[in-house]
């Protein structure tokens, strides 16, 4: 079976549909018209995000996500560092994904939480078996999650429109709740909404023509989930009994379910758990793929490349992700830890987001001529909006979310310890692999010789030039190419780092 669009769209909605079913209600805290302005903006950095990125796949479709770009855009090491911040972002959601679905289990059936731990390992073995067979088995199956979890959305935005109360829209004490810093505080929850659209781009390697198909599919799904949020949000804030309540509720979606078909809570709550798991198993599927394509460029242990020798698929880095993520399960559960992981998670986020639409400016201002079969209508504007988005969101984890800076001191020393990693190993055996020298060595190469271009006409050929484009060619063959008079590689600055 040769993946389509269609299969596309539908890892897309598999991935993302799950964050609107929960939390995203906790962010109303800050008031409905406050919120709905943050989820409005959420959207369109989004959507802008989701824009730029089809741009850049239908030139350079790469499946090693944001760390691709950004090696050939923002240097060799910054490139690591942002592999690294989307794979631990991808592995930290996992992680909440899997607590809240068994969290939701357990509110059914109580008995539940004393195997708690059974339930997490059980979700990891079924989702794993799917990906690791790949193949048509999974495209089937991953069909079938996103009908299932988008269908219970449609049923739920329609079936509750006989229990609406259009009054509630009126209750003017919780249109703005609290000040700007209430505002930021809940801003960031916003992204619930729409996280993970952007690991779309890591299936290049997985479908025939990526150049049209992963664009194609990727805003088709940013416009059905933008048409599901919207939907959602506004049937949520109709139902009785309004706010204050339902920032607080696990489910949000309940209020329509226990009415429609006359059942508990607690049964309504089980509504959520194909889209909590579908969510889970995209987001395994995502940083599988980026360790892969990190390891073929030996940034990471070579076992991590690795495929399955019947059907293909990336088994190793997906088992050593995935067991990452499931011994966050014990920590993040026994110290509560939930909402510090989850700013962890929107951090890494933000900072891939925010390199993304760099490297998306870097390349529509270097690459004008360069054949896309796709153009964002937004272009370069577009992404200094989404940017300005996420600078906004990030000082809202960092200063706002009452956590003392916990979740920025977490993410810091990550990024300390891949830091060292990469100055102590990583850099010393890291090259380009089959995969980039095919896809985005053009652009190393062109962005490195205007930058000696540029060099050279500042210096006149004056020695600290030649000086210069010999620390370049010495730092080339480290990667493994050899310069040549048309083959270079970054510019000074990534070079350097």
């Amino acid at each position: 079976m040769c993946p389509t669009s269609v299969d596309i769209w539908a890892v897309g909605i598999a991935v993302v549909i799950g964050g609107q079913y929960f939390s995203w209600n906790e962010g109303l805290a800050a008031g409905s018209v406050s919120y709905g302005i943050a989820v409005g903006a959420m959207g369109m950095a989004y959507l802008c995000l989701t824009l730029s990125m089809a741009e850049m796949t239908s030139m350079m479709p790469f499946a090693g996500g944001a760390y691709g770009l950004g090696r050939c855009t923002l240097g060799f090491f910054t490139g690591f560092l942002l592999g690294c911040c989307e794979t631990l972002e991808y592995i930290l959601y996992v992680t909440c994904s899997c607590l809240t679905l068994s969290r939701m289990l357990a509110t059914k059936w109580p008995e539940l939480d004393k195997c708690k731990y059974l339930v997490w390992a059980m979700s990891y073995v079924v989702a794993c078996l799917a990906l690791a067979r790949g193949g048509r088995t999974y495209w089937m199956w991953n069909r079938a999650m996103a009908a299932i979890s988008l269908g219970i959305v449609v049923i739920f935005c329609l079936g509750s429109l006989p229990f609406v109360d259009t009054t509630l829209p009126f209750q003017s004490d919780y249109f703005v709740v609290g000040d700007l810093t209430d505002f930021l505080e809940a801003f960031p929850k916003a992204a619930w909404f729409f996280i993970g659209i952007e690991s779309l781009n890591t299936l290049s390697n997985a479908v025939p023509n990526p150049k049209s198909t992963i664009p194609r599919g990727q805003l088709a799904s940013m416009v059905t989930l933008l048409i599901t949020a919207t939907w959602t949000y506004v049937v949520c804030m109709l139902l009785p009994p309004g706010l204050p309540t339902l920032s607080a509720e696990l489910s949000p979606l309940n209020r329509g379910f226990t009415r429609m078909f006359n059942i508990s809570n607690a049964t309504a709550t089980l509504l959520a758990v194909p889209a909590t798991f579908a969510t889970a198993q995209g987001f395994m599927l995502s940083y599988s793929n980026i360790l892969m394509a990190m390891a073929n460029s030996k940034l990471l242990p070579a076992f991590l490349a690795t495929r399955h020798t019947s059907f293909g698929t990336p088994v190793n880095a997906l088992v050593s992700g995935t067991m990452v993520s499931f011994a966050l399960c014990f920590v993040v559960d026994a110290w509560s830890l939930d909402q510090y992981v989850f700013n962890a998670c929107m951090l890494f986020a933000f900072t891939s987001y925010t390199a993304q639409c760099l490297g998306y400016i870097f390349l529509k201002t270097h690459h004008k001529t360069t054949k896309r079969l796709f153009t964002s209508p937004l272009g370069i504007g577009g992404a200094v909006f989404a940017m300005c988005v996420w600078v906004l969101n990030t000082i809202g984890i960092v200063a706002f979310q009452g956590d003392h800076q916990m979740s920025l001191i977490f993410v810091v020393l990550l990024v300390g310890v891949c830091s060292g990693y990469y100055h102590g190993y990583a850099k010393h055996h890291q090259s380009f692999s089959e995969e980039e020298q095919k896809i985005m060595l053009f652009a190393h190469i062109a962005i490195h010789n205007s930058a000696k271009a540029k060099q050279a006409k500042r210096s006149k050929g004056s020695l600290s030039s030649r000086g210069s484009t010999r620390k370049m060619s010495k730092r080339y063959l480290q990667v493994g190419v050899r310069p040549s008079s048309s083959v270079a590689v970054t510019n000074t600055t990534a070079i350097e780092s």
